[in-house]
């Protein structure tokens, strides 16, 4: 064992001066000598220490490219948002667990849309994501929710109190013109002519692409300019970033599309009127909830939803075409004479006449009531 400090001055020396103190003196100076010895030859640290980050906490960048960006932190949780979770997840859960083949969702991403704090009413929406490798659709749902002594009752798609509470919140919160499309969402439309176009340009054509699910297909290709399939009232899911989110469209005949996998969305406010042709996003590689990068070219995830919930494509009228997506096999889209395989041109052929949405549930162009002091509740929950 070397008696030399890392800098070649010997320490023997002072070792020999201190003999003479004797037994317990010379322990004593030898102790403090060596801590001395031993903080010399470690390493020296070039700054403070970080502390590791556990697996479950670390977070994918965005399209994988800027690993040097810091974690955004997770939305503060309150009694609002865990209320909304706890009850999605008593209502929804049960629904998406069969839809995701078994496997139990994790808990939902919840966005607040507007908010009337005086009043005690919120309106916002949910999302029950798949887990990883399970080809499936979200289970996308709406919530109003009304504060009361004993804290939050939350109303979820699909119930009977989420269309009383749509006809008892305040237009802050649920305006008069969304009134009846939030009633009519939670009830299912039974026509398999669905009064929409493709998501893109009429006449103009696109490719299609199995997704893995009976209830979603891919659509890529022309300028990657995602088009409203019908006119209705748009909501944001997921996220408000304006790179990626899901978009929820609802149809005045209670059918809702739904519009996933997308860059530079339509900033337009919850509840806002779009048209037919309105323009959404951009086709892209990123899924719209959970951020991870899908392969092959950019495209928009497209599904249907009735009665709140996703129905399979197979046998929808849409664009002009009847689709064929089975639960498993090769998909195709026919009209009398003509069939389409997957990866063959699909020509946008818009809407059929006859097919537009029930004239009872006429859209107005009435823009939604502004969002009153949202931040108060919470700015926003994933």
């Amino acid at each position: 064992m070397s008696s030399h400090q890392p800098g070649g001055r010997s320490i023997l020396p002072l070792a020999n001066r201190i003999t003479w103190l004797g037994g317990a003196g010379a322990s004593a100076v030898l102790l403090i000598l060596s801590a001395v010895v031993a903080q010399t030859v470690a390493p020296a640290r070039s700054g403070p220490a970080r502390a590791s980050v556990p697996a479950s906490g670390r977070t994918r960048p965005v399209h994988g490219s800027h690993p040097s960006e810091p974690a955004r932190p997770a939305a503060k949780s309150t009694p609002l948002v865990r209320t909304v979770r706890a009850v999605v997840l008593r209502q929804r859960a049960p629904l998406a667990r069969r839809d995701f083949g078994g496997h139990a969702p994790a808990a939902p991403r919840v966005l607040l849309s507007r908010s009337d704090p005086a009043r005690g009413w919120a309106f916002g929406s949910s999302v029950l994501t798949p887990p990883e490798g399970v080809d499936a659709p979200p289970d996308a749902s709406l919530f109003i929710a009304r504060r009361a002594r004993t804290g939050w009752h939350v109303a979820v798609t699909g119930s009977e109190t989420f269309t009383a509470y749509a006809r008892q919140a305040p237009d802050s919160v649920v305006p008069k013109a969304e009134r009846s499309f939030l009633a009519a969402y939670g009830k299912a439309a039974a026509s398999k002519d669905t009064g929409l176009s493709l998501p893109w340009g009429a006449g103009k054509s696109w490719t299609m692409r199995p997704t893995g699910s009976a209830e979603l297909i891919a659509f890529t290709g022309g300028d990657g300019r995602v088009l409203a399939a019908g006119s209705g009232r748009l909501y944001r899911l997921c996220s408000r970033e304006p790179a990626h989110g899901m978009l929820l469209l609802i149809h005045p005949n209670g059918l809702a599309s739904t519009y996933s996998q997308m860059s530079a969305l339509a900033n337009v406010k919850d509840g806002a009127v779009v048209q037919r042709g309105a323009y959404l996003g951009t086709a892209g590689n990123e899924e719209s909830c959970t951020g991870a990068h899908v392969d092959g070219a950019a495209a928009v995830v497209f599904g249907v939803l009735s009665g709140g919930r996703p129905v399979p494509l197979d046998s929808l009228r849409i664009g002009g075409w009847t689709l064929d997506v089975p639960a498993s096999g090769p998909i195709q889209a026919e009209r009398p004479g003509l069939r389409i395989q997957a990866g063959d041109p699909l020509l946008n052929l818009g809407v059929a006449p006859g097919a537009s949405p029930a004239p009872s549930a006429r859209l107005s162009p009435t823009a939604p009531a502004p969002s009153r002091s949202v931040g108060v509740l919470m700015r926003k929950a994933s």
